[in-house]
């Protein structure tokens, strides 16, 4: 099981990597889009997953593994400490609360809609 886990979060992070190389040289903003997107879509895919019913070791590549390599809540706490340290603070707490709130939110619907499968 254990490699199930590593090897998930493994591909996850390389997923992570690519698309935040991918928003960076398309955008340029205030914002941290990429950790912002990637967090959103993987409360989404994190809550349809566990909405599902599907035996444990499909939990541990995909939602422990894959979804744990690709979502990232240390960088998301590192760039709302960065925006406050830079003077950000509007844009830091709006960026807290957003990702926190849609991210619950996200998860919410992801996991209603996979239950209904």
């Amino acid at each position: 099981m254990i490699y199930l886990v590593g090897i998930g979060a493994a591909l996850g992070s390389l997923f992570r990597y690519e698309f935040t190389v991918a928003i960076k040289k398309r955008f340029i903003y205030n914002w941290p889009l990429a950790t912002f997107i990637i967090n959103l879509v993987g409360s989404f895919l994190l809550g349809l997953l566990f909405g599902v019913d599907l035996p444990a070791n499909y939990y541990l590549f995909l939602g422990t593994g894959i979804l744990g390599g690709f979502t990232t809540f240390s960088t998301l706490n590192t760039e709302i400490i960065g925006l406050f340290n830079n003077k950000k603070i509007r844009i830091g707490i709006i960026y807290m609360f957003l990702s926190y709130l849609s991210g619950f939110f996200l998860l919410a619907i992801g996991y209603f809609l996979g239950h209904m499968m």
